[in-house]
């Protein structure tokens, strides 16, 4: 990534579109799909970002409020005869938890599964677990809060003006100590 100026740009026309079209009179599946996958992009460029020194540590450090629901008994989750997420999860009894930017990205790139409501007419939440958690936890994002966390990543305050590097011996090369 040379420059994260244009990327930003990029990712404040992609959420633009994803709130304006957070709304329908009625869901198609083809309008879920378009949405599930701009909903990817964003989370892929949100991580690109974060995986290179091109945002400040304030951005790299936000939270995204989240439900989460424990896997529960032996059976895995699985493609074939997976049943459904309240036959693997304890969806009665949701924590109340926090997930940072690089853990929300990963589960949207990585979903093993993803499940879609809304309310009236709006796009409303997801549950999503990827397939590295689907053995632990199935996670709820409220679309409001992605959007918001998102958006931080989004903003030309994001970017970094002081950045400091120190050598990692186990990784055998340079990484960021700061980024302000």
């Amino acid at each position: 990534m040379i420059e994260s100026t244009y990327w930003r740009q990029e990712l404040r026309a992609e959420l633009a579109w994803l709130k304006k079209h957070r709304t329908y009179r009625r869901w198609s599946e083809k309008q879920l799909v378009l949405y599930e996958r701009r909903l990817m992009l964003v989370a892929f460029q949100v991580r690109s970002l974060l995986e290179r020194p091109k945002v400040n540590d304030r951005a790299r450090n936000v939270r995204i409020p989240v439900l989460r629901y424990k896997k529960i008994g032996s059976k895995p989750f699985t493609l074939v005869g997976a049943g459904f997420p309240e036959d693997r999860f304890d969806m009665s009894n949701p924590e109340s938890s926090e997930l940072g930017a690089l853990d929300t990205c990963n589960q949207l790139i990585h979903y093993y599964w993803m499940q879609t409501w809304s309310e009236g007419t709006a796009f409303k939440a997801m549950l999503v677990f990827s397939d590295f958690m689907r053995h632990k936890w199935a996670y709820e994002f409220a679309i409001q809060d992605l959007m918001a966390l998102f958006s931080v990543f989004a903003a030309d305050s994001s970017g970094v003006r002081e950045l400091s590097f120190h050598w990692n011996e186990k990784k055998q090369d340079y990484v960021a100590r700061y980024a302000r």
